[in-house]
């Protein structure tokens, strides 16, 4: 299966450890732009109006006229204590801008602004008239790509899956602000302190019961204090087509030759390090739609366990609906090239192997595949039908090419004939809308 590797490897070796550094650094910076870990402090509500009950002040009358029977100043009391502004909430929000999570690397923890102060001097600026209203503080939005994954550190709770335009999640929301409270008088007191003594005594028992009154002002006027989270945000990539292939099998040449994309091409593996989105329009009629394809990095023997970008790159097929085998037709063996991809999907999650699936059977171009297209094709269709008997049992069964597409990315031959084989498999808009949705669920997988 592997002998033309192994030949390489036996007689190369440092070109292998430099391989094997290259697929290391590669999973980490795919780490790096889609997982990261972000701690959310929101803010505490603001305290609330805090004023004298005998508080006010004398004002002159506006309706006093010389001569009449009305004063001259008369005495304007306080007004109703403001309560406090609610604490600052931290949003999470799609933000179709961004494609990845690098971001938050550079900032991992956000603190939101506390909630203003009850007194309309000095905090919320708001008439008296006004004060009593619940004012809330602006939140602190922070943007995250489409397809972002929200958990809890701690136990791995889902808090959301952000999978629309637009879409919002609010991870710590605001203290709750403080009442707007009178304080009491001396004399207010002594008469409390008074109540307080008073009890009810038995006769035949020595129990007391008191008369108590809620005395906590300074409580009900504090705010409450905001919410702490520590988060796990992962990136999921949302398209309809995934592009899957081993390193260097022209998966990001044919992306570039579909769309208008412009993921690295270079002639070594391990090129594509964090995935490439790509669209293109389905048909000729603008109404009908466009197709989001997905260059995926390489898959290599193992990527189930970890091995290369291992679960970080699998974890990306998780809401394509069709995935696209990318297959070197220049190789020794392209159906077992073939073979092994199927194999990996099928061990880390057997219902990417259920799916729709086309097979492209790339650098049709060069001489020693161009003569064999025909053989090629026919051993990977032989394969499939081999794979599909040998199932195990209680897996999903596993799908049939639903066609096999000779293509050459570098000459741009038979690209028409794949976006032909790609439109029938796209569900109708209603149907992709819920199957976007249900794709929110887990599987135990990814």
């Amino acid at each position: 299966m592997f002998h033309g590797q192994e030949a390489m490897d036996s007689s190369l070796p440092a070109a292998h450890h430099v391989l094997s550094n290259r697929t290391k650094t590669s999973a980490l910076t795919d780490d790096v732009y889609t997982a990261t870990k972000s701690f959310c402090r929101s803010g505490a509500g603001g305290r609330g109006e805090v004023s004298d009950k005998a508080g006010g002040k004398m004002v002159d009358n506006f309706k006093y006229k010389p001569g009449g029977n009305m004063p001259k100043k008369i005495w304007l009391g306080n007004s109703d204590p403001g309560d406090g502004f609610e604490g600052s909430s931290v949003v999470l929000y799609v933000d179709l801008a961004l494609d990845s999570l690098l971001h938050l690397h550079e900032r991992s923890k956000w603190t939101a602004p506390n909630g203003a102060q009850g007194d309309p001097t000095k905090g919320s600026d708001r008439p008296k008239t006004q004060a009593k209203r619940s004012w809330t503080t602006a939140p602190t939005r922070i943007p995250v790509p489409r397809g972002t994954v929200v958990k809890r550190k701690r136990g791995g709770a889902l808090l959301a899956d952000l999978t629309h335009p637009g879409e919002s999640v609010v991870v710590a929301r605001g203290g709750k602000g403080g009442m707007g409270v009178t304080r009491p008088t001396r004399e207010d007191n002594a008469r409390l302190q008074t109540r307080k003594r008073r009890f009810l005594t038995e006769a035949d028992t020595a129990v007391s019961e008191y008369i108590v009154e809620d005395d906590d002002w300074k409580a009900e006027a504090a705010g409450a204090p905001g919410e702490e989270v520590s988060l796990h945000l992962m990136l999921r990539v949302v398209a309809d087509v995934g592009i899957v292939g081993f390193p260097n099998a022209g998966k990001s040449s044919l992306l570039a030759a579909i769309t208008r994309a412009s993921p690295e091409v270079a002639p070594y593996p391990f090129t594509t390090v964090t995935p490439n989105l790509g669209v293109t329009q389905i048909g000729n009629n603008a109404e009908a739609g466009r197709m989001v394809l997905a260059d995926l990095p390489g898959l290599i023997q193992g990527a189930h366990q970890g091995r290369g970008l291992g679960r970080m790159f699998l974890r990306h097929l998780r809401r394509t609906r069709i995935i696209l085998h990318v297959v070197d037709a220049a190789t020794d063996d392209p159906a077992m090239d073939y073979w092994a991809v199927r194999e990996e999907l099928r061990m880390y999650n057997p219902e990417y192997c259920a799916r729709p699936h086309i097979v492209a059977l790339n650098k049709m171009d060069l001489q020693e595949a161009a003569h064999l297209q025909a053989e090629i094709a026919a051993e990977v269709l032989t394969m499939a039908h081999r794979i599909q008997n040998d199932s195990p049992e209680g897996n999903p069964q596993p799908s049939l090419p639903a066609a096999v597409v000779c293509v050459s990315a570098q000459a741009g031959t038979g690209l028409d004939d794949l976006h032909a084989a790609l439109e029938p498999l796209l569900p109708a808009p209603s149907t992709a809308i819920q199957a976007s949705a249900s794709s929110s669920t887990g599987d135990g997988w990814g």
